[in-house]
């Protein structure tokens, strides 16, 4: 993949939710109409910040949101971003019988079109949630004219909610056609963690963000950095939860917009939908990760 990105264009990603489609606040949805979505401050610096560095980003946004809020969603598609799709309800792919997977994907897709007026490109689970036993998901993305996903990480996650340990760390086209970018990860003495997305952004300090970039830099592949628009906002609501819980949620909130502004000076990004138009994608090879059909979903490494 190196030759293809010697240019070290990166990839700057937001996944558009509201604080209370968190996993790990575990908010009914019967209670989510009733909440402020406090979306309005977080997208207005993420624009601000955008435009101030002359960056076009992915929108990966949820249909529940764009149908309830569209002109949010306009705001941003007219800003020159790409508008891609989050899925519709927030479920977590591994909680979905393929037809739901399937109508849940289609109405996300006919929603955002339909604010856009263009094609949706481009997919990101909820909780990152291609995982070995739901890869199925990438060929119903596929049917559904999803030309790019973005939803595996290539680490093996003790609670085997995400994660997919031995995928490639670049980009790649799988069997089915699609193209493939995962989420960046770390190598720290010899563990491979996540890294430059969501709570692992905020948690870690920015040394360590900034070795990811040079690590994946070496090899000349992009970094997928990814945020949620609520997680620059360090007012939203305090739900009571576990100890953990309220660590990976709240814990950092405050750095994330100055974080975020650190990334954009220091590199530079474009969409994900532009990364496919440049980059000559090999397809992976069966034995290197295993994704290439269901027959080889066996010669994906266990955890």
């Amino acid at each position: 993949m190196g030759k293809h990105y010697k240019e070290n264009l990166h990839a700057l990603t937001f996944d558009v939710e509201a604080w209370f489609h968190a996993h790990n606040l575990a908010i009914p949805e019967s209670q989510w109409v009733g909440l402020p979505h406090r979306l309005d401050g977080p997208i207005d610096t993420i624009l601000k910040l955008l435009d101030t560095h002359q960056t076009k980003a992915t929108f990966f946004v949820l249909g529940w949101i764009a149908d309830r809020y569209p002109a949010l969603i306009q705001r941003i598609h007219h800003a020159g971003h790409e508008i891609a799709s989050h899925g519709f309800g927030h479920e977590s792919v591994l909680t979905l019988t393929r037809g739901n997977f399937r109508d849940d994907v289609k109405k996300s897709i006919d929603i955002l079109s339909s604010i856009t007026g263009k094609p949706v490109l481009g997919y990101r689970a909820p909780r990152y949630s291609v995982v070995r036993e739901t890869l199925w998901a990438l060929d119903e993305l596929t049917a559904q004219g999803i030309t790019y996903d973005s939803s595996i990480v290539p680490v093996c996650a003790p609670h085997k909610q995400y994660g997919i340990a031995g995928t490639p760390l670049e980009p790649h086209r799988l069997k089915n056609g699609i193209l493939e970018f995962p989420l960046p990860t770390i190598s720290i003495f010899g563990k491979r963690l996540p890294a430059a997305a969501g709570a692992y952004l905020r948690h870690f300090p920015m040394s360590l963000t900034h070795r990811a970039f040079r690590q994946y830099q070496n090899e000349g592949n992009p970094v997928v950095v990814n945020i949620h628009p609520w997680e620059l906002d360090p007012g939203q609501p305090i739900v009571p939860t576990t100890w953990r819980n309220r660590l990976a949620h709240y814990r950092g909130l405050s750095s994330t917009a100055r974080k975020l502004e650190t990334l954009l000076r220091a590199y530079r990004f474009r969409t994900l939908s532009e990364h496919c138009a440049k980059a000559d994608l090999k397809q992976a090879s069966a034995p290197r990760n295993g994704l290439e059909s269901r027959k080889t979903e066996s010669a994906i490494p266990a955890c």
